[in-house]
């Protein structure tokens, strides 16, 4: 009889699981991964998923980033779907629908009465007998960005602006030229860069409308910048060269013997590459291996020794340091830093990127051409023989700390003439 009760509730529990409907997986979104993020993927914003991955939103298919190899079809049901580029994104409005969940409410635009003629002519202030008109005051308010032009709504702060930002600064243009001020060095020195600055702004955006940038321009910036797109998995890595094996122990001694902490290790590391190294191409750099563009360090590299790359790939982990090995050029006290990833990515990959590249070399190219033509009709002359009279001052003042481990800040570097264009 015991054993019978128990094998009743036994059958009683099995057919109530079998009664439970299971839980219906998601097809348009993924779970969020936190009350938080839930919070997002119901607004319809960026997300991080239960599974790790950060979602984005597409608004609809025509506005969708082309799929990755074997997504196309999740893309084209509009499901969550991984880019070309890699990235994952979700439609907020299968979503919702799935969710049961009502769209958020997209904010409107408060609706603005567009000012007669008259009304635009009608004076608000007046200054020295002329008049400060609504329509002027409209145009400066509004031309604002939306955000702030929302603190000036009421017209306790219409007026506010009116007095800050109108009545005041002509007043004090008026003292200013009252004062003579329009013959100040300065106020000349601002004046002409200033002009500068806006022709040099409407000669780029000149050059950017008249662009026409072709598959045909992309695919050659594409194959003449390869290793911008496709690299093999190469270390980044650092060098201190010596002549003497007995230099090479006694840093290698001290640096593997510090305190096992990559903050004071980097410290003592440039420490000894200034005290020690004679490779001065690289001492600058903090002994770092490779140029602009051989930035790091592959297996069987030929553009390094032998001995030397097989150090390096020898060490399993980061900021480890290698006995020292012997080339042509001495010896060298080895540092990984880090391992830099193999990328392979394709033309239609990388079209987006190209097509700002490109725009930014033509830009360039044309732009230095315009200020070649202004040399020739300026007629520039250069006297390079008379650089060798203009002496730097190398003094060096005292240095800011940077907050990392006591080294000192990198200065900025110079700004090229030619300007670098903003991307679109």
């Amino acid at each position: 009889m015991h054993m019978l009760k128990h094998l009743w509730i036994f059958a009683l529990v099995l057919s109530v699981s079998a009664c439970s409907p299971k839980k219906k997986e998601n097809q348009y979104f993924v779970e969020a991964g936190s009350a938080a993020e839930k919070t997002k993927l119901e607004q319809g914003k960026p997300y991080k998923g239960l599974d790790g991955k950060e979602y984005s939103p597409v608004a609809s298919l025509a506005s969708a980033p082309k799929a990755a190899p074997g997504f196309e079809k999740m893309r084209d049901a509009q499901k969550p779907y991984q880019c070309a580029d890699g990235k994952f994104y979700y439609f907020p409005s299968k979503a919702f629908v799935e969710m049961g969940i009502t769209p958020p409410k997209a904010a409107t635009a408060p609706v603005t009465t567009e000012l007669t003629d008259a009304e635009k002519k009608m004076p608000v202030a007046e200054v020295n007998g002329i008049a400060i008109t609504v329509g002027e005051l409209n145009e400066k308010i509004n031309a604002r960005p939306p955000a702030w032009r929302r603190m000036y709504a009421t017209d306790d702060k219409k007026e506010e602006f009116l007095n800050t930002n109108i009545i005041q600064e002509i007043l004090l243009y008026d003292a200013a030229r009252a004062g003579k001020l329009e013959e100040d060095p300065v106020v000349k020195e601002a004046a002409e860069k200033r002009m500068v600055d806006i022709l040099r702004r409407d000669k780029i955006a000149e050059i950017r409308k008249n662009l026409n940038i072709t598959d045909e321009d992309m695919k050659k910036y594409y194959e003449d910048n390869k290793d911008q797109f496709v690299q093999p998995e190469g270390l980044i890595a650092a060098h201190i060269l010596v002549k003497t094996k007995a230099e090479a122990d006694k840093i290698y001694k001290e640096i593997t013997s510090a305190e096992k902490n990559d903050a004071v290790r980097s410290k003592i590391w440039r420490e000894l590459v200034e005290k020690y190294s004679i490779d001065d191409e690289s001492k600058n750099r903090g002994g770092l291996l490779g140029d602009e563009k051989h930035r790091a360090v592959v297996q069987n590299d030929p553009a390094f020794d032998k001995a030397l790359t097989d150090a390096l790939w020898s060490l399993k982990e980061d900021n480890a340091v290698a006995a020292p090995v012997q080339t042509a050029k001495g010896w060298h006290v080895l540092r990984r830093y880090n391992l830099r990833k193999a990328i392979n990515i394709s033309f239609d990959q990388a079209k987006q990127r190209l097509q700002r590249l490109v725009e930014r070399d033509m830009i360039t190219r044309k732009y230095q051409e315009w200020i070649n033509g202004l040399k020739t009709t300026y007629g520039v002359k250069d006297f390079p023989e008379n650089l060798k009279l203009v002496t730097v001052d190398l003094t060096e003042e005292p240095m800011e700390k940077d907050g990392h481990d006591g080294h000192p800040a990198m200065m900025p570097p110079t700004m090229p003439v030619a300007p670098q264009p903003v991307n679109p």
